[in-house]
This record gives C-alpha cells, sequence and structure tokens, in this order.
C-alpha cells in the first residue's frame, strides 16, 4: 500500500514511478501531450545538462543528447533522428566534412519515443537538405521529412 500523497514504500524496488524532491512516487494518469501539443514533463535536470526541443509526429518532446559514438550501426539497433540543413557535405564514411549549415531555430526530428519499438537511445544523423526560402518548423514528423522531396542524406554519425 502506497504511503501519504502517492509515496512509494521503501519495500518496493522498481515501478513506473516520477520522482519528486528525491522520493518515490506513484505515477498518477494524465496526458501525455499538453493542449499545445508540448510534452508534458517535469525533470529537474541534477546533472545540469542540455536540453533541446524536438519534434517527434508534430508534437514537442524534450531530449538529452549525451555525445557522439564510434560505434558499427550494423551491430546496434538505431532509431532516426532528421536535422534540417541547408547544406551538409559528407565524405566517404558518411561523415558530414565542416559543420552542416543548420536552418537557425529549426528543431531536430525523431522517428520514435520510448516505448516504441522502434525506439533506441542510440540516434542515427540524416540531413534533410531544404531551400534557403523554407520556413523554421515547416517539417515536424519523420513523415513529413520523408514525404518532402527534399534530398535526405543518411550519414554515418550516432549519437546517443
Amino acid at each position: 500500500m502506497t504511503e501519504q500523497r502517492g509515496t512509494v514504500p521503501l519495500d518496493e524496488e522498481e515501478g513506473k514511478w516520477t520522482i519528486e524532491a528525491g522520493r518515490a512516487m506513484t505515477k498518477r494518469g494524465g496526458q501525455t501531450f499538453g493542449q499545445a501539443g508540448t510534452e508534458d514533463l517535469t525533470y529537474n535536470n541534477p546533472w545540469n545538462l542540455d536540453i533541446e526541443r524536438v519534434w517527434f509526429d508534430g508534437k514537442v518532446v524534450y531530449a538529452v543528447e549525451c555525445g557522439e559514438l564510434d560505434v558499427d550501426p550494423a551491430q546496434l539497433k538505431l532509431a532516426q533522428e532528421y536535422q534540417i540543413v541547408y547544406r551538409v557535405e559528407l565524405d566517404d564514411q558518411g561523415k558530414p566534412v565542416g559543420e552542416p549549415e543548420r536552418v537557425e531555430g529549426q528543431y531536430n526530428i525523431y522517428d520514435s519515443v520510448p516505448g516504441m519499438e522502434k525506439y533506441s537511445p542510440l540516434w542515427l544523423f540524416n540531413y534533410v537538405v531544404v531551400p534557403r526560402e523554407y520556413e523554421a518548423n515547416t517539417l515536424r514528423s519523420e513523415r513529413d521529412c520523408l514525404e518532402s522531396g527534399y534530398p535526405i542524406h543518411k550519414s554515418t554519425v550516432i549519437e546517443n
């Protein structure tokens, strides 16, 4: 039985909880996304990480980037991330030559979120090359990218 205000008893080892002020709390039902289409998330960022907004299926979710990895993509399950750029050049190994020219203000786009079969915390970058007149955040989902008609360059850049 849970204690006051949904506190999880100390003898419960794991569960679908929230953490509030260092205490495990039973997860209350509710909306995953608010009316504005933004993830309904509370996170206190104890390690002071950079947090970014990204699009998933037309909704804003939050992500933490932990850095690029040098791994064999054939050996891992990878999710797809789309970065909207004006220009990118990839070398023979699929790595950018110089920094891609990103569209200012455009959020990156994820193909999945935790709980989905195709989700992975490892992201393979795809660069979607748009014209200069493109308006930031017009593309908001993997489907938008794939159906846009814009060139997509699959890289070998993998981030966690």
